[in-house]
């Protein structure tokens, strides 16, 4: 297959973005002016009723926890990428299955790898095709983003993915329904206290001790607390570079040893 160019959003005047778009009925989304910036900054003002997640805190129905106390839904994002191999060669020795959110344009320079989260076990899953701010783009452009990614995910494996993390945590009403439309679940995580950060490390924002000791502290916070409805948590971590895949070789170990039972995220929402 022709692909769209990696790391660019995919035009929508292509035929097979068109195609695409005659399968679904956008005309009923909500009309929520587009943001800007990558990651957009929050407005100033905000109608409670655009539910915009990373600043309002409004997260709808979006996955942001697994059902059952002391799961920790685990997810890597960004990949594949060349560190992604040794990350599934710790998983496999650790015998641990996690989500992958793809970005299709890595997915078709990399599919071997993809194949290789299959055969391992683990969950494969959406972070679009070129890692956009989605609330930045119109309907028809977030339709090349997923449907593009899903075809490269599909192509790769066979399997045609169902769960999806907006880049950036970046989602609103309207990215909600043309979401729902191409029949997606929406995957957030378990608000900044399991958010490692990881990727600041190689942008040399962040030391690698930093991180690893922020989780661990939101593990031992995690652990403390008794309430009778304690639901698990779902991280956010990278499989973006060596320092990121050294947090995750640090930190998994450790949930291990601190009792929390680790799984995919759709293990998590018992959906297998």
């Amino acid at each position: 297959a022709s692909y769209p160019r990696a790391g660019a959003v995919p035009p929508v005047d292509s035929p097979q973005v068109q195609a695409w778009l005659k399968e679904i009925d956008l005309s009923g989304a909500p009309d929520i002016s587009l943001n800007h910036g990558e990651p957009p900054s929050c407005p100033s003002k905000i109608d409670p009723n655009v539910c915009y997640w990373t600043c309002q805190n409004c997260a709808a129905d979006d996955v942001v926890s697994c059902p059952d106390t002391n799961v920790w839904g685990l997810a890597f994002d960004d990949g594949p990428t060349e560190v992604t191999p040794s990350l599934l060669e710790f998983l496999l020795e650790q015998n641990v299955k996690a989500t992958f959110f793809l970005i299709g344009g890595n997915v078709v320079q990399h599919p071997d790898i993809v194949r290789t989260e299959i055969t391992h076990g683990h969950h494969l899953a959406s972070h679009t095709w070129s890692h956009h701010a989605l609330t930045t783009l119109s309907n028809e452009q977030i339709v090349a983003e997923i449907k593009w990614t899903e075809k490269a995910i599909e192509d790769a494996t066979g399997y045609r993915v169902k769960y999806m993390r907006p880049p950036y945590g970046d989602i609103d009403n309207r990215v909600r329904f043309v979401l729902k439309k191409l029949g997606y679940i929406v995957v957030d995580w378990t608000g900044d206290t399991f958010d490692t950060n990881d990727w600041k490390i190689p942008q040399k924002q962040a030391t690698a001790s930093a991180v690893v000791t922020h989780f661990k502290t939101s593990i031992s916070n995690y652990n403390d607390k008794t309430s009778a409805d304690k639901k698990g948590f779902i991280s956010l971590e990278h499989d973006l570079s060596v320092d990121t895949v050294a947090v995750a070789k640090s930190l998994i170990p450790y949930g291990v040893d601190h009792g929390l039972i680790i799984q995919s995220v759709a293990t998590c929402l018992r959906d297998d």
